[in-house]
């Protein structure tokens, strides 16, 4: 299953990257990026979105689709919501185990966080848009680039 979703996650230009999760730890989150939110790692570090916007942010997934090669994420909080929309580069982690095949495989997960009134983000790669003459612009209405970090789990 992670193989289907590396091959569709990659066909929408993000880079994919199996790691271990003590090579992860080993990042520097604090320091490496403005916005970090990954509470597997006991780790979340906000800010202010301020007039240069935010040049990194790495955010943790509650699913992965295989499928569509698709995150999900609960971005209720809205900090974590600005940085997986206004940062122009996201690293997005997601334990081995959290790779479903399809959507119907968290539909509990998704009829749960609907009765609160959650807002549900699925991501599939680097925002892209084009214009009437076809005209690709990477980046207009979130990242411009898009890395997703696949733990083993522990």
């Amino acid at each position: 299953m992670v193989e289907k979703f590396i091959m569709y996650s990659k066909a929408v230009g993000n880079k994919n990257f199996l790691v271990k999760e003590e090579d992860l730890r080993e990042k520097g989150f604090e320091k490496k990026y403005d916005i970090a939110y990954l509470p597997s790692f006991s780790l979340v570090k906000m800010l202010d979105v301020g007039r240069n916007g935010i040049s990194s942010a790495i955010v943790e997934a509650d699913y992965g689709i295989a499928e569509t090669g698709s995150v999900v994420i609960n971005s209720l909080d809205f900090q974590l919501r600005k940085a997986t929309c206004l940062a122009d580069k996201l690293d997005i982690v997601i334990f081995r185990s959290k790779i479903v095949e399809s959507l119907e495989d968290i539909e509990e997960f998704l009829r749960d966080l609907t009765k609160k009134n959650a807002y549900i983000a699925f991501i599939t790669g680097a925002s892209r848009t084009a214009d009437i003459e076809r005209v690709l612009t990477i980046g207009v209405h979130g990242p411009c680039e898009t890395n997703i970090f696949i733990v083993e789990d522990r």
